[in-house]
């Protein structure tokens, strides 16, 4: 038995999101004939987006989707959001009937019974607030890398979807050239590739433009010292509560910029990572700078000097753009990828009139999730990547965080949805829930630690009506897949 509908109504001409893409929501033909049409809609929803996603190239939703491999995600124009993004991310099945809440928590309970560990757990209805299931849900726990959805909503919230970061190169008093990190993480060391998010603007390009400027200068002098300018992110670019193990098992490396592949020795998301990277962004750079040199026939030598300070009066020659903010969270949510959720922290701070240091970093991301009216009750981050195993967050605010981002006014927060990695298709859920009644359905940020497994995200159920949930385990080490297994079983229970 299902609750009678209750709160928002929706139009005939509404969209709701019925797993991974938009159908006709409630009140129109395909979803007024009991559990039937709920069940077409998704089933065509599934196949529509599976079809996408194999195809790596049709857009979904209001922008290209930001969960397919780097090489294939389309550049997205600083351009408005289209007009399907001008009402908000209504009617969430709101016509369609609740779920009874003793019912899911009842599947909650059979799902956890007898397994390692202990698991608190969130569901929330999208349409309503309302929560379906608590199972200690204000208790605070370790979130793993279900924090980046904090992160990730923060820098929707902050900044421009459209928004680019720059890495350019200045020149001083001293004749000394600066590469100056702008917040790229992904910056390439070859040449840009418009067509790309990793590597979008590269430094070969950048080499370039400065070997071109360089040439227009009333004097080019024979040799120049070059310097990293890191002044964007200040202080410590280790976190004292990361153990060293996660820089030997290539988790995350010292947080600079300017930086290349996201701090990695190669564009591969999985190559090892670098120390001091914002050296070898350097050393790229010169090597790029000579190469570009030799090629225009400037009889010029570059040196490497290290990194330095910023310095207001030094002036600029050449600049390179990233790609666009929600491609770049994109690919964070995909790859959970460490390096840019601390980064992209990092901006946040900036962009909030604080500093790119890692406390500021903390206390702005904070408070621009409770800004956004999300009850931050329990949560204590100790980095924005939720790398650090003293981090602290309940379910509740997690889940409440979607349930704000799906429903928001703000266009741009709605799309912390269309990041999130789907459920048998895309990113870090590519391999998990791939059934014939999950695959396409589910779409969610996993986290996992050494005694820690989380999963929060959406879920829309049979009849169509939008939940968010999440799951934490705790205490699971040793049994990481079963607990995942756990995790995975709870999501598929909403969707009946």
């Amino acid at each position: 038995m299902r609750q009678a509908s209750r709160g928002l109504q929706s139009s005939p001409d509404s969209l709701a999101l019925l797993g991974p893409v938009y159908v006709r929501g409630p009140g129109s033909t395909e979803c007024t004939h009991g559990r039937r049409g709920p069940r077409v809609a998704r089933f065509l929803s599934r196949g529509v987006w599976l079809v996408a996603v194999l195809a790596l190239a049709a857009p979904v939703g209001w922008h290209a989707l930001g969960t397919q491999p780097e090489a294939q995600l389309p550049a997205a124009s600083p351009s408005p959001l289209p007009s399907a993004a001008a009402e908000p991310f209504a009617p969430l099945g709101a016509d369609a009937p609740l779920p009874h809440g003793a019912a899911l928590t009842a599947a909650v309970e059979a799902a956890v019974k007898g397994k390692h560990g202990g698991y608190a757990v969130a569901v929330q209805d999208v349409a309503t607030g309302e929560t379906l299931v608590d199972r200690q849900a204000a208790t605070p726990g370790v979130p793993a890398s279900s924090l980046k959805l904090l992160t990730g909503a923060a820098a929707l919230a902050s900044f421009e979807h459209g928004h680019r970061f720059t890495t350019s190169v200045t020149v001083d008093s001293g004749h000394r050239l600066r590469l100056v990190g702008g917040g790229d993480a992904l910056l390439g060391a070859g040449a840009s590739q418009p067509g790309s998010v990793a590597g979008h603007a590269g430094l070969e390009t950048l080499a370039k433009l400065t070997v071109e400027a360089l040439g227009k200068l009333d004097k080019l002098e024979r040799s120049y010292t070059v310097l990293a300018d890191t002044s964007l992110f200040p202080g410590p670019a280790l976190n004292p509560d990361w153990t060293e193990d996660l820089i030997t098992t290539n988790n995350i490396t010292e947080v600079q910029t300017p930086v290349i592949n996201a701090g990695r020795a190669s564009a591969s998301h999985t190559s090892a990572v670098v120390r001091q990277p914002a050296n070898a962004a350097l050393a790229a750079f010169v090597k790029a700078l000579t190469e570009q040199a030799k090629a225009a026939k400037l009889e010029t030598e570059f040196t490497a000097g290290g990194q330095t300070g910023k310095d207001e009066h030094a002036s600029e020659l050449a600049s390179v753009e990233s790609a666009t903010l929600l491609e770049q969270l994109g690919y964070m949510e995909a790859h959970s990828d460490n390096f840019m959720a601390e980064t992209f922290g990092r901006l946040v701070a900036v962009q909030r009139g604080a500093t790119g240091s890692l406390p500021h970093a903390r206390e702005q991301v904070t408070a621009a999730v409770k800004a956004l009216g999300v009850d931050t009750t329990g949560l204590s981050m100790a980095d924005t990547s939720g790398l650090a195993a003293t981090n602290k967050v309940t379910p509740v605010t997690l889940a409440s965080l979607l349930t704000h981002a799906a429903a928001s006014n703000n266009a741009d927060l709605r799309e912390l949805a269309t990041l999130l990695p789907v459920s048998g298709a895309t990113g870090t859920l590519a391999g998990r829930l791939k059934g014939e009644a999950t695959t396409g359905l589910v779409r969610a940020k996993t986290g996992t630690l050494a005694a820690v497994v989380s999963l929060s995200g959406y879920a829309t159920t049979a009849d169509g009506r939008l939940l968010s949930f999440s799951v934490m385990a705790s205490g699971v080490q040793g049994a990481l897949t079963e607990a995942r297994g756990v995790a995975d079983t709870i999501a598929a229970a909403l969707l009946k």
